[in-house]
C-alpha cells in the first residue's frame, strides 16, 4: 500500500510541476532496468549538450544552467556526483532545440448588407426596389507565428553503455521566458526529473 501511495503522490506531484511550469513533459526507461542501485552520477562529458534541429541561434550559456538545474534536481533526490564516469553509475548527457510553428485560427463572424431586389409596395408587387437588411457569415482568419522550445535529458548505464532513462519536456516559448532564461531552464528540467526516480530513504 505504502508503494501505491508513493506511486500516486509521485504521478501528482508529476503533474503539478509540468502545469505550474507550463512545460509539457514526457519519459521513458527500461522496465527492466533497477534504477534502486545508482547512487552516484556524471556527465557523459565535459560538453554534455547537444544541439538538436534549430530555429535560432544557441545561447552558449544554455549548457552551464541546465547543468546546474539538473545537478541540483539530482541532488534533491539523493544521488551525489561522481568525480569522474568510472565511478559513476549512470552519465546524463541532454539535447536543446527549437521550432518555428504557425497557428491559424478561423471563426466565423457576422455581417450585415442591403439587398438589391423585389420588393412590395401600395399594395401590389414591385420590382427593382431596394430590399431589406439581410445578415451574412464571413471567416476571419488569425495567423500567429511561435517558437517551441524543447529539452531532453538522456540517462545511461555506465556498466552496460545502454541508454536507460528518457526525458523530454517542450513549451511555446513567449519573451517573459528569454528574459528569465535561468528560471525557464529550471522549470523544463524540474518537469521531466520529477519522473526520474529518486532514492529510496530507508525506513
Amino acid at each position: 500500500m505504502k508503494i501505491l501511495k508513493s506511486g500516486v503522490a509521485l504521478l501528482a506531484a508529476a503533474f503539478i510541476v509540468a502545469c505550474a511550469s507550463g512545460f509539457e513533459a514526457t519519459y521513458d526507461s527500461d522496465p527492466a532496468h533497477d534504477f534502486s542501485v545508482y547512487e552516484k552520477y556524471a556527465w557523459v562529458s565535459d560538453n554534455p549538450m547537444k544541439v538538436g534541429p534549430t530555429s535560432r541561434i544557441t545561447n552558449p550559456m544554455l549548457q552551464s544552467r541546465i547543468m546546474i538545474s539538473t545537478e541540483d534536481a539530482l541532488e534533491a533526490k539523493g544521488y551525489t556526483m561522481a568525480k569522474d564516469v568510472s565511478s559513476a553509475d549512470f552519465v546524463l548527457s541532454f539535447t536543446i532545440g527549437s521550432r518555428e510553428e504557425i497557428n491559424v485560427d478561423s471563426s466565423p463572424s457576422m455581417g450585415m448588407g442591403v439587398g438589391y431586389g423585389s420588393g412590395y409596395g401600395y399594395g401590389y408587387p414591385r420590382h427593382g426596389g431596394w430590399g431589406g437588411a439581410y445578415y451574412g457569415v464571413s471567416t476571419e482568419t488569425t495567423v500567429r507565428q511561435y517558437t517551441e522550445g524543447m529539452l531532453a535529458i538522456d540517462v545511461f548505464d555506465v556498466a552496460s553503455h545502454d541508454p536507460v532513462w528518457h526525458g523530454v519536456a517542450t513549451k511555446r516559448i513567449h519573451d517573459s521566458d528569454r528574459e528569465d532564461a535561468a528560471g525557464t531552464v529550471k522549470s523544463a528540467v524540474d518537469a521531466i526529473l520529477v519522473n526520474f526516480p529518486g532514492k529510496i530513504a530507508s525506513e
